[in-house]
């Protein structure tokens, strides 16, 4: 065997090879260097505090601005298959009336539920042109006529 050959054998399977790592990803708030979780004293701190230690909550309470979540979650791809969700963590720190911290919660992947989303498509009035008929749709309609007694100089 020759030596391109067998340069080209050992590319093929290192090529082949590497389509098969799985890729790790981390999404939303990641816990800093040295802290182990996100805390906070109940009574104690406040939302300016919470701000100043984790910064911009991930969401916010839709309503009110009485609850922050802090949002982190793992994720593992492997080649062309869909991510797996390994680990998701929510925090979230309900504040009362004064933005005094009154209660923290946490959530993980095993607290989570499925949900089958509503498949039903909401009709609209109208035709449903393809995209041959709405370009031939438009071929020969020019803009009004401007009367040369309506322009002004």
């Amino acid at each position: 065997m020759s030596l391109t050959t067998r340069l080209s054998a050992v590319l093929l399977i290192g090529l082949a090879l590497s389509a098969c790592v799985s890729t790790r990803a981390r999404h939303g708030y990641v816990i800093e260097r040295g802290e182990t979780e996100l805390e906070a004293m109940v009574g104690l701190d406040t939302k300016e505090s919470v701000l100043a230690r984790y910064g911009e909550p991930s969401m916010r309470a839709v309503l009110t601005d009485d609850v922050w979540y802090y949002l982190s979650s793992t994720s593992n791809q492997r080649a062309f298959y869909q991510a797996e969700t390994m680990d998701r963590e929510v925090v979230a720190f309900s504040f009362d009336g004064e933005g005094g911290v009154a209660e923290i919660s946490r959530y993980t992947l095993a607290d989570g539920e499925l949900i089958d989303p509503v498949d039903r498509v909401t009709r609209t009035r109208g035709k449903e042109l393809s995209v041959l008929e709405q370009l031939i749709g438009g071929v020969g309609q020019l803009p009004g006529a401007v009367d040369p007694d309506d322009v002004q100089p």
